[in-house]
């Protein structure tokens, strides 16, 4: 977690545990769970199991003082296609694509699926989803952009006041550097 006054930006996270492994659940299998031995033991009170601790640890963070904001962005199957044709297409952009991408994209069902229900079950007052559409680059970046401006305002931020002893190594400092770049004042 950043530190109090930071922010950190997640790019996927723990919610892969309720998206990619739902959608595979051999990646529970080798996770080593005590109660799971095989894929019959992942019933539907596992998976509200993980969705409970997820929306406890929000909720830890939040009581905490941390504001935790999601994005789905929410990317058509017609979308992801045309980009995956613009990476083919593109020497700038061919690292981008994975074999796996295509072995994937065969369970787009499975994950919008599982997407759904894990949106629905972890979107809390404390810390809510956004979903964003996301087949115009332009218009996700704007939404997005304009949610985090909203929430950083809501937090009214200030600018830290420094002390006394801060401001008198502030001064030292400054006049360090205005006689080091030959602006010190003349008397």
């Amino acid at each position: 977690m950043p530190e109090k006054g930071m922010i950190g930006i997640f790019n996927r996270s723990y919610y892969e545990e309720v998206l990619v492994a739902k959608v595979h659940p051999e990646i529970v299998l080798r996770q080593n769970l005590s109660h799971i031995g095989k894929v019959s033991d992942i019933t539907n009170s596992f998976w509200h199991e993980r969705y409970a601790q997820i929306n406890n640890y929000e909720q830890r963070l939040h009581t905490n003082g941390i504001k935790v904001i999601k994005f789905f962005l929410h990317l058509s199957k017609k979308e992801q296609a045309k980009r995956f044709l613009k990476r083919f297409k593109r020497e700038d952009k061919n690292w981008k694509f994975s074999e796996s991408d295509m072995k994937e994209r065969a369970y787009w069902d499975d994950y919008q699926k599982a997407y759904e229900k894990c949106i629905q079950m972890t979107s809390k007052t404390h810390a809510p989803w956004h979903i964003i559409p996301a087949d115009h680059k332009w218009f996700m970046r704007a939404l997005v952009s304009q949610i985090i401006v909203d929430e950083i305002n809501s937090l009214s931020p200030k600018y830290p006041i420094l002390d006394k002893e801060a401001k008198s190594h502030l001064e030292i400092a400054r006049k360090q550097i205005e006689i080091e770049l030959g602006l010190e004042q003349k008397s």
